[in-house]
């Protein structure tokens, strides 16, 4: 497949999204409480419609500033600037950040920047599957005991799996065998991960961290990236087990909090934070579980928590992250449409682009987890929060 076919098939694809989404606006003023509501609201907004001519033209020009400001901080060996320890995951979402705006590997201004990503990507595979810079090697995954590598391993390994399967369908012949036989050994090792033996039950069905270091063996923030893993790998035509995937959505399911209306992070530690609200619904979507009760109370939730005040966390909430809860809450308020995206996007988008570096890049996280991984990692989740109604990434499509 040459470059200007994957340019025509990366068009095609972003013709058929909008087209199947693309319908009359409405004004809904209150927060959904009922399933029909719910389903109807799904068909009342074009996701186009929530900002007027202006103030996209204003996205695209902050989109074109933060890309370019991207390309310029990649380094020699095609990764973008972050901790070790955060590698190769802040270089996949700077991939995801320019593919969600029509930009695909070995085409146009940006081509040689995404193939270099994506090797950079791939060179970071263990022999055991993990698609991480830090983390255990040899032929089988061992998990560490202590705090070795933290969580990060199982976030890097996650979200660049989902990166290498997003790109697998944009790459000609002769990267697409050798991306084929990554992504396998990488659903391999996914798959592993979620049979590690459990302290509790109800953990059942899960991933966590790498490392076993307390009594929660999954979490809802892991867990979600692995799913979105799997499902990316299923709509390119891997093998993923059915079983599994319903295993993972029992798991998501049972960390929805009935007494709240939210998803919380985990059994043992269910602390309510904007991104795993948007995780939970996220990922129930992935699972083609798009009009549940459990994903519409949730986006009510988050419809009284915007993102309105830019890298600002919720009240009591020390886990909250904005960035990261910006990309989770983007994504799943799209997949609810309707009210929910007509009152979650624009104030969003809006506080983003107000607080965009004259350079075209986002400052660091406020949060003291997140900010050491730079300014790299925050301007690619903001330019993807940019482009969710381009429905140019697969896996986010409605």
């Amino acid at each position: 497949m040459n470059a200007s076919w994957r340019r025509a098939i990366a068009v095609a694809t972003w013709c058929s999204a909008v087209a199947a989404t693309a319908i009359h606006a409405q004004t809904i003023n209150s927060p959904i409480r009922d399933r029909g509501a719910a389903q109807r609201a799904v068909h009342d907004v074009n996701p186009r419609d929530v900002l007027s001519p202006d103030q996209w033209r204003r996205v695209d020009g902050g989109v074109k500033r933060a890309l370019a400001w991207l390309a310029d901080q990649q380094n020699e060996d095609g990764s973008f600037p972050t901790m070790e320890t955060g590698q190769p995951a802040v270089t996949s979402l700077c991939i995801m950040a320019f593919i969600a705006h029509g930009h695909v590997p070995g085409d146009g201004p940006y081509g040689k920047t995404l193939e270099r990503a994506t090797d950079y990507v791939l060179s970071c595979q263990k022999q055991n599957g993990l698609v991480t810079r830090l983390g255990p090697d040899g032929p089988r995954i061992t998990r560490l005991v202590g705090r070795e590598i933290g969580g990060c391993a199982a976030y890097n390994h996650a979200i660049s799996s989902l990166v290498l399967s997003e790109v697998y369908g944009m790459s000609p012949p002769d990267r697409t065998r050798r991306l084929q036989a990554a992504i396998d050994k990488a659903i391999v090792a996914t798959l592993e991960m979620q049979r590690w033996p459990k302290d509790v039950p109800s953990d059942r069905g899960g991933w966590r961290y790498i490392d076993d270091y307390d009594g929660s063996d999954s979490d809802l923030s892991v867990t979600g990236w692995q799913l979105m893993f799997l499902r990316s790998a299923r709509n390119a035509g891997f093998n993923v087990p059915d079983e599994r995937i319903e295993e993972a959505v029992a798991y998501v399911r049972r960390c929805f909090d009935e007494r709240d209306g939210v998803f919380v992070y985990s059994k043992s530690n269910p602390s309510r934070t904007r991104s795993m609200a948007g995780a939970g619904i996220l990922a129930l979507a992935h699972a083609g579980l798009h009009d549940t009760e459990e994903a519409r109370r949730s986006g009510n939730w988050l419809l009284q928590r915007p993102f309105d005040e830019y890298n600002a966390t919720i009240p009591g909430a020390r886990s909250d992250r904005y960035h990261y809860g910006l990309f989770n809450c983007c994504q799943a308020m799209y997949q609810l449409g309707g009210a929910y995206w007509e009152k979650f996007y624009p104030p969003a988008a809006l506080a983003v682009l107000n607080n965009q570096q004259a350079d075209g890049s986002w400052t660091v996280d406020s949060q003291y987890h997140d900010a050491p991984y730079g300014s790299a990692y925050t301007t690619s989740l903001a330019v993807i929060l940019l482009g969710a109604s381009n429905q140019l990434l697969p896996i986010f499509q409605r």
